[in-house]
């Protein structure tokens, strides 16, 4: 037996090798039989990554050769390429046999150095010859130090044998992906009598796995003949790996005779400025894409339009706005697809049975513009005099505004965190906003101010600071044993961020207009951290921007519980003395009581008592998310409790009322030595009566521009007056998308309402439409189709020019829709 082993001297940062071999033999005398002369035959040898055998410490090959008569030698390289670019090879085995040895395997473990980077490429190569000389077909096989696989590309498309056209160019597509992370892919491509290659790096942070599209342009000089094309990818370290090479025929135009393959892209509805894909390839080049519409009933063309391309490239793709001058909406059209390519060849998308594909598509109003920068829209206002709309993004803590003129987003307001509920300083009760946007920072405990400049757009010039506002309630329980009286004190401590807001105003002193004390109703953010009776719970309260005081909304819970009575407490805390506060306030005390435990009240003729207001507790607080808004003209405002619970409350506010001074007991009235209920506010037999009148959820809530009339959204739109008396419902669509309001001009209730023009109202449905209604004989009066369903607010608003123009949010963007379809009504109030 005779057995040769021979090592190369390994150079430093080479590969350490720890090989174990064994091979066995007869004597040199039979290796070669039949004579030298007569095999002709060469040995066959493979190299393929041992399985299981690999390790982080190192990596391991499994070596096989054969031959008919006998092998002769079986040599074993292993090649490192180096980050830098060198490589490093040694000999890992070369063994010769002295006997018959017609097969030989064996498996090759080579240990990795120390520091070398997990996922460096090793190749083994594998040689062998038999006695008569003849060498075996080169064998080798990548495999990756610290168990990692070797990174990977190839080629997706075209398929091979492809056609390529010379002066043409060629789209093809590569995927790479690298444990390490992927550097850098490309190609190298080889033609006949040309050669071309590109690449792309990346910067960090790198990605595990690219998809690439290039092109390979054949040069005019270029023969008839193959084109391969070989893809390589670079990892991390800087390793580069080469996929399988693919060929593609290489022929002249004049040899091609093709048409192009056309594919589009269209939704079944689309808007009157919406858009179409068109994409084609056609190995000539493509030289026209386009599309046309199509009337319906006529049948002819009333749209078209493409772009001419220079035809170099033999894949195109091309995205065209519609421009369909269509008055009555919806309409129905067809839409088809159309391309041509370099030989002057023209043909439309096709279905797979080869006939001409026509898409059926609905034309429906509106607009659709994506926010610039993404994000998530809670709520909006439109003001009049600079035709924008102003829309606060959630996600990325500023305001969007949008011109209606140029139907586009302009730069946005950066405000504070989470902004929530927004709306115009009001400036009269005839219904004119100011200047400054007031915005409820849900993330925060602050109002921002955005004063509007003459350009209409915005910038934050100040945060008003919300006080921290605290209940107590005082309970005396009827002890089931002893009958004594037993009181405890409990605090309430509710979140203050603010979240839906009111504008409200009472009226000035001047000329009976003018808004005097403006006071922002606004519902809270409720947090699982409040205390334990009203986890994810808010409140309502109102805040005066003017005088700086505070009120919190407990008049919908007076009255006591079965077998116990709870006075209630309220205070204030002011934001830290630092905060700058409006200069029409003085600076409030660290502490006021809002709602005293109990106080001395007195009559006119000087006799005194004392007070405290009963509540029921579990009355004080709302169910996430209680909706606000305001009337047109800033008099009143409507909430509704929210959630999915049956039983919601209504509650109504009005600014003017005012805090009571005086309370009339037994027929006597007395004087408060502390003022703390609201008048304004809907008193519990109110809400009561509200509940037992609808006993629905509250999904959305509207109020129209005098605030006679209120809706409040569930399964059905209930419309009720101040006094939150049902008037009547509406059988609006159910469903989650709860956008609802009135026309801005619909004012007053019954009789008053005269106008059926003013008289809409408008509800999203689940389904991609708004359906409009008579706000007096509750009935529907039609609806307007859209493409996307309204899943936000809808705002209905009057620009300057007389046009009234509904915007909503869907889930591709703000939607703004003109209403130029009259509706009418064969209901009259008499």
């Amino acid at each position: 037996m005779a057995s040769h082993l021979t090592r190369a001297v390994r150079p430093a940062g080479a590969l350490a090798l720890a090989a174990a071999l064994a091979a066995c033999g007869e004597s040199s005398s039979s290796l070669i039989t039949g004579g030298a002369e007569s095999d002709r035959t060469p040995p066959a040898v493979t190299v393929a990554a041992a399985a299981g055998a690999a390790s982080d410490s190192a990596v391991a090959v499994q070596v096989s050769a054969r031959d008919n008569l006998g092998l002769r030698r079986v040599r074993v390289v292993a090649t490192q390429r180096l980050p830098i670019g060198r490589d490093t090879t040694i000999v890992g085995l070369d063994t010769a046999f002295s006997s018959a040895v017609t097969s030989f395997v064996q498996t090759i473990s080579f240990k990795v150095p120390a520091g070398t980077p997990a996922g460096t490429q090793v190749t083994v190569s594998g040689e062998a010859t038999d006695g008569a000389g003849n060498a075996a077909p080169d064998a080798s096989v990548r495999v990756a130090t610290g168990n990692l696989e070797p990174p990977r590309v190839r080629l997706t498309a075209p398929q091979p044998g492809s056609l390529f056209v010379i002066g043409k160019s060629g789209i093809i597509s590569l995927a790479a992906s690298a444990r390490l992370k992927v550097r850098g892919v490309g190609y190298v491509a080889t033609g006949p009598g040309f050669a071309a290659a590109d690449s792309v790096f990346y910067r960090e942070p790198l990605r595990d796995s690219v998809s690439v599209i290039d092109t390979v342009t054949v040069p005019g000089t270029a023969q008839t003949g193959v084109l391969t094309v070989t893809p390589f990818v670079i990892d991390s370290l800087g390793q580069r790996a080469t996929g399988v090479p693919v060929q593609f025929a290489v022929q002249p135009i004049t040899a091609v005779n093709s048409v192009p393959v056309v594919s589009s892209g269209v939704t079944r509805r689309v808007e009157t400025q919406d858009t179409v894909r068109v994409a084609a390839s056609d190995p000539t080049g493509i030289r026209v894409l386009g599309y046309e519409i199509v009337d319906t009933v006529q049948r002819r063309v009333i749209v078209a339009d493409s772009t001419i391309l220079s035809g170099q490239l033999t894949v195109a793709e091309t995205t065209f706005t519609f421009r369909v001058p269509l008055a009555n909406l919806p309409s129905p059209v067809y839409v088809r697809a159309f391309a041509t390519n370099m030989a002057a060849r023209r043909s439309y998308t096709k279905l797979p049975s080869g006939v001409d594909r026509v898409d059926s598509v609905l034309v429906v109003a509106g607009t659709t513009r994506a926010l610039p920068s993404g994000g998530l829209l809670a709520d909006g206002v439109y003001i009049n005099r600079y035709d924008r709309l102003y829309l606060t993004n959630i996600d990325r803590n500023q305001v969007e505004v949008f011109s209606l003129a140029r139907q586009a987003f302009e730069r946005p307001v950066v405000v504070g965190s989470r902004p929530w509920g927004i709306v115009p300083w009001p400036r009269n009760r005839v219904g004119t906003p100011g200047d400054t946007l007031l915005v409820a920072n849900s993330g925060g405990t602050n109002i921002s101010y955005v004063q509007l400049g003459g350009d209409g757009l915005g910038l934050e010039v100040y945060r008003y600071p919300l006080p921290n506002i605290i209940a107590y309630s005082v309970t005396s329980e009827l002890s089931a044993t002893t009958g004594e009286i037993i009181q405890t004190r409990k605090v309430y401590d509710f979140s203050d961020r603010p979240q839906y807001l009111a504008a409200t105003c009472e009226v000035g002193s001047t000329n009976g207009t003018t808004c005097g004390d403006v006071k922002l109703v606004y519902s809270t953010t409720p947090t699982p951290g409040q205390t334990f009776q009203f986890p994810n719970k808010g409140t309502v309260r109102w805040e005066s921007l003017t005088s700086c005081t505070s009120h919190f909304f407990f008049e919908q819970a007076m009255g006591t519980a079965v077998r116990r009575a709870d006075s209630l407490e309220v205070e204030r805390y002011a934001a830290h003395p630092s905060y700058r506060l409006p200069v029409t306030c003085e600076q409030p005390a660290d502490r006021v009581t809002l709602v005293p435990f109990m106080q001395t009240i007195t009559a006119a003729d000087g006799s005194t008592r004392t007070f405290s207001v009963e509540v029921d507790p579990d009355k004080l607080a709302f169910r996430d998310t209680t909706f606000v808004r305001n009337s047109g003209n800033f008099a009143r405002a409507i909430l509704g409790e929210g959630g999915t619970v049956k039983g919601s409350r209504a509650i109504g506010y009005e600014a003017d009322p005012g805090i009571a001074q005086d309370v009339l007991i037994g027929g006597r009235s007395y004087r408060f030595a502390i003022p703390f209920i609201d008048l304004g506010v809907s008193g519990p037999r109110d809400v009561s009566d509200f509940i037992a009148n609808t006993f629905a959820t509250v999904k959305g809530v509207a109020i129209n521009f005098d605030g006679a009339l209120s809706a409040i959204r569930g399964d059905s739109t209930y419309i009720i007056d101040p006094n939150l008396r049902l008037q009547g419902l509406m059988q609006t669509t159910g469903g989650p998308n709860a956008g609802f309001d009135f026309h801005p001009q619909n004012s007053g209730s019954g009789s008053n309402q005269t106008d059926i023009g003013r008289r809409l109202a408008f509800s999203a449905s689940m389904t991609p439409q708004i359906e409009v209604y008579d706000s007096y004989c509750y009935q529907k009066l039609g609806s307007i189709e859209v493409r996307d369903p309204i899943v936000g607010p809808i705002k209905a608003s009057l620009r300057s020019n007389g046009q009234i123009v509904l915007v909503g949010a869907s889930a591709r963007g703000v939607v703004v829709i003109p209403l130029e379809r009259q509706f009418t009504s064969g209901c009259t109030p008499r």
